[in-house]
């Protein structure tokens, strides 16, 4: 079987730790190439590390020509399937592939909603090239059939997941990374895993943190992702004074590392799918303090596994921050909640295998998988 993936950028980020996963299961046995749009980042070097062939547009702009040379890739590389992810990524495919017979499956990875209404409107005219258009979360799923008109025949689910066996909860990685960054068993760590950027609001949560540490001096908020709002961070961090409390560790590999050593995961989005982070998070048994965007309700109870708040209402977040360093022993059952409800985290690395199998074979149907 021959694959190729198309991505917009191969930096940091949910859709992209996705297509790494998936990468590293099927170059094993099967022929795969990866083109990102855009530069190189991070997960453009692991994604060499897995043997697939990967190739850079270096796209910076708009860059409309990237659809010629779509084609012209697709022709050399004669895929059995073509797997689109991200928006500008997808569009493009799918007009390199308007007079093609390729098979074309397509992952948002976003919340399409917020895109603005031309955007939504090119999505909608060419979504019919799309052979299988596969949704990340539930919300996304509803989005495109019910507001995008897509067919339900054509409208697959396969919700994100983290890679099988990279996270869980483990008590010793957890006093091996306090004692190294010199955190108590007094500190409860507040933890942010996401691009600094400001759908994922990290200046929300820094101002909401400021508020709770003026009355509980023992908290501690790390940031593990870049982003072009880190400025603005390390400025804040210095004007409200918060330097022994607040750490930015910017891009790391071992997230599950980091996650046993965090008391609280916690992601105050104003827009989010099925973000990957969270379901990483669950699975070393994190409470959970989230926006209630996208599909996260469905993974976060407000009183058992963590917090639901409003997104951009920073006094619901101090209230939530507080909650959870006033309250260690409902900390120690939110834990365990979570890792109950990481049990319900399906493996989507294995349902695209089988996705791909019966494409093939040629005996898929939505209604018989989904």
């Amino acid at each position: 079987m021959k694959i190729l993936y198309v991505i917009t950028s191969t930096d940091v980020g949910g859709a992209e730790k996705a297509l790494l996963g998936l990468v590293r299961c099927m170059a094993k046995n099967q022929q795969v190439k990866v083109i990102s749009l855009k530069p190189l980042g991070k997960i453009g070097v692991q994604l060499k590390e897995t043997g697939a062939q990967v190739v850079s547009f270096n796209m910076k702009g708009i860059g409309l020509q990237a659809v010629g040379r779509l084609k012209r890739e697709i022709n050399s590389f004669q895929p059995d399937i073509i797997h689109a992810m991200l928006f500008r990524a997808i569009e493009y495919t799918r007009l390199a592939c308007q007079k093609s017979s390729c098979k074309l499956l397509t992952t948002m990875h976003f919340d399409l909603s917020k895109k603005n209404l031309f955007l939504r409107k090119m999505d909608s005219f060419l979504k019919h090239k799309d052979f299988i258009s596969l949704a990340e979360s539930k919300n996304t799923f509803n989005f495109l059939v019910q507001k995008q008109k897509y067919p339900k025949g054509q409208v697959f689910l396969i919700q994100n997941s983290p890679e099988k066996y990279l996270f869980f909860n483990d008590l010793s990685i957890r006093n091996t990374m306090r004692s190294h960054f010199g955190y108590t068993t007094q500190n409860c760590i507040f933890l942010s895993v996401a691009r600094l950027v400001q759908e994922k609001n990290p200046q929300l949560l820094l101002d909401a943190f400021s508020q709770v540490f003026q009355k509980h001096p023992s908290a501690r908020l790390v940031y593990v992702g870049e982003g072009y709002e880190r400025q603005k961070l390390e400025n804040l961090v210095q004007k409200k004074n918060l330097q022994r409390a607040v750490l930015l560790a910017g891009e790391q590999k071992n997230i599950n590392d980091w996650l046993n050593m965090a008391d609280v995961f916690v992601l105050p989005s104003v827009e989010e799918s099925l973000p990957i982070a969270l379901l990483e998070a669950l699975k070393t048994g994190k409470p959970c303090i989230a926006s209630a965007v996208g599909d996260i309700p469905l993974w976060v109870k407000t009183g058992e596994n963590g917090c639901l708040v409003p997104p951009r209402r920073k006094k619901d977040l101090v209230k939530a921050l507080s909650f959870c360093v006033e309250n260690p022993l409902l900390r120690e059952k939110m834990q365990k909640d979570s890792l109950k409800k990481a049990e319900k985290i399906k493996d989507s690395i294995e349902e695209h295998q089988l996705l791909y199998q019966k494409i093939m074979e040629e005996s898929f149907h939505v209604k018989t998988l989904n």
